[in-house]
């Protein structure tokens, strides 16, 4: 199999909209071999581009900074809460506050630049996309169980299942798996070794499944009626507004590809990127025996309020930075 390459997300903070037109086509690859990137909303990016231009001042340790071209609207971003890489274009509006990576805005070599420097740091998730890759590849022969996959005698992961649990070495690199041996395993081979980082099935799947160019949605999905099941097992900080639509439309009522994507809005492709993400994360099901064991399967009736399923609840204020109320604080920002 050759090296499928990961789409990898990147949020463009406070860039007048101008800039980002500029910039955007410098987030497609200059070769073959290397990850693409796009734009999206700030919340679910694997990294951050903030525009230094836009900082207003330091205050204890955090940033302030206008929101995109709204000079009303400010942000605070708490440095040591932000969990990815992040750079800002220069200059720098602040003279008190010293940037870790920078990078000139007017100058593709130096944006390409950073870009490449993110996808080095971001070499775990980037592993994650390759074992998903060939996990999808191999769906059909799987079996539950426990697998090592090994390259040159060294091991590189562990998938477990009966467990639903993967274990990564931490220095696997997404190349290592296109060369890896897989290897049936007893039960009590399923403990993960130290420093290996672990995630579920459930959560490697939609790291894979909402970074990948291919059209993965099971065809079943497309073709009869889906239901909610549960609310996706993967944390509620990866979910975009287009996975909390869909899900509280199937809280509503299920139905077909076609009358969801008429119900929600969404384009085709975009639906069916966002149906894959909550498959794997076990939030849907074809089966409506499977959703009416867990309370759903059916069409609520007029007047009974809310549907009955946990999801973010979106602010004013959030909505307006596109973050919902918790991945907008759990990202490291505030409104200020």
């Amino acid at each position: 199999m050759s090296i499928e390459q990961p789409t990898l997300r990147l949020g463009m903070i406070g860039f007048p909209v101008k800039l980002r037109e500029q910039l955007e086509p410098w987030l497609t690859p200059s070769g073959a071999g290397w990850p693409h990137w796009k734009c999206v909303d700030s919340v679910i990016a694997d990294a951050w581009w903030v525009h230094g231009g836009s900082l207003v001042a330091v205050e204890e340790g955090a940033l302030l900074l206008h929101a995109h071209d709204d000079e009303n609207s400010r942000l605070r971003l708490d440095m040591k809460a932000a969990n990815r890489p992040i750079a800002f274009s220069t200059p720098l509006a602040v003279t008190d506050f010293e940037a870790r990576h920078t990078f000139n805005p007017m100058l593709e070599g130096g944006a390409r630049g950073v870009l490449q420097q993110f996808e080095a740091w971001l070499r775990p998730l980037r592993a994650q996309f390759a074992l998903g890759a060939h996990m999808m590849q191999r769906e059909a022969e799987l079996r539950p169980g426990v697998y090592h996959l090994s390259c040159k005698g060294r091991l590189l992961a562990v998938i477990d299942l009966e467990q639903w649990r993967v274990g990564l070495s931490a220095t696997a690199r997404p190349v290592d798996f296109d060369e890896a041996t897989w290897e049936k395993r007893p039960l009590a081979a399923g403990a993960m070794p130290p420093r290996f980082v672990q995630t579920t099935v459930a959560q490697l799947m939609w790291a894979y499944s909402q970074r990948t160019e291919r059209d993965v949605l099971p065809s079943r999905y497309r073709t009869g009626p889906v239901y909610l099941r549960r609310p996706p097992r993967v944390p509620r900080a990866w979910l975009n507004e287009s996975h909390e639509l869909l899900l509280r439309e199937l809280a509503l009522a299920p139905g077909t590809f076609d009358t969801l994507a008429q119900r929600t809005g969404l384009a085709t492709p975009e639906l069916s990127r966002v149906m894959a993400g909550l498959y794997f994360a076990g939030a849907i099901t074809s089966s409506m025996k499977k959703a009416q064991a867990q309370g759903y399967g059916g069409a609520r009736p007029s007047g009974t309020g809310r549907p009955n399923i946990q999801l973010p609840v979106r602010t004013g204020e959030a909505v307006a930075a596109g973050f919902s109320a918790q991945q907008f604080t759990e990202s490291g920002f505030q409104v200020a």
